[in-house]
């Protein structure tokens, strides 16, 4: 655990990422919190001003270098120095077929999804090698090792994560950094709601009853199950855990 230097949470004002904010700084930790939108994020902000932990705020494009290199440096000059990154920011998308799909949204949502990823281990390696090491967790779901009916941009560019992930943890293990990706099923957020309607619009409680009905413990995850993952994985894990997917998704991927 490494409270002493800063750790970057995109998609900060999410339901998983405002979760996450508040159980790092809970901890004492310094967080950068990123996220596109800056009323949610300047609502968010003064609920965690009383947190233990110190906190400052970014409005980026997480899919811009030029936003993302200022992050990584805005976090260095404000605390001195980066522990680790979370990313977490991510869009669904439109919902179709993939003959049906179009070439916009499938390359949005690969930038907000995937490329963000890149981009922010990209410009976060270097400070993080700086100060000795650090650790690197991405969000995954359970469409990164599964197909996605409608969503095949969402999917790809989960898919990607989960590779991009693992070719951190084998070029950098050996200097102390150490990436893994949480990876959720459904849960009760934004994101979660929009993907009820978008696959049952005329009847959005009946794809949550899916949704229940294919956990192995009938429920629907919250936000703070799979942010508490990702925030052991930055703070408390072993050592030598490196380059895995941990589910938290009730047992879907078991089956």
């Amino acid at each position: 655990m490494d409270l002493d230097r800063c750790y970057i949470v995109t998609g900060a004002a999410g339901g998983m990422g405002s979760a996450a904010v508040e159980q790092l700084l809970g901890r004492g930790a310094k967080v950068l919190a990123v996220d596109r939108d800056r009323r949610s994020l300047d609502s968010h902000a003064v609920k965690w001003s009383s947190s233990p932990g110190e906190v400052d705020t970014a409005v980026a494009d997480v899919s811009s270098a030029t936003d993302m290199r200022h992050c990584v440096s805005r976090s260095i000059k404000r605390f001195g120095g980066l522990a680790g990154l979370f990313c977490i920011a991510a869009i669904l998308g439109e919902f179709a077929e993939v003959a049906d799909g179009s070439e916009e949204n499938y390359e949005r949502v690969m930038a907000v999804n995937a490329k963000s990823v890149w981009l922010g281990m990209k410009y976060a390696l270097p400070a993080l090698l700086a100060g000795g090491g650090g650790r690197i967790v991405t969000t995954g779901s359970h469409l990164a090792s599964h197909g996605g009916e409608k969503l095949g941009a969402y999917t790809a560019s989960k898919h990607a994560i989960i590779g991009l992930t693992k070719t951190v943890a084998i070029e950098y293990g050996r200097r102390n950094i150490r990436a893994n990706v949480v990876s959720p099923a459904s849960m009760i957020t934004q994101m979660g709601l929009a993907t009820e309607a978008g696959y049952k619009p005329e009847d959005p409680a009946a794809a949550r009853a899916m949704f229940m009905e294919s956990s192995p413990n009938g429920r629907i995850g919250n936000p703070e199950e799979a942010a508490a993952v990702g925030v052991w994985l930055l703070l408390d894990a072993p050592d030598h855990i490196n380059g895995i997917v941990v589910p938290v998704d009730g047992g879907r991927s078991a089956v």
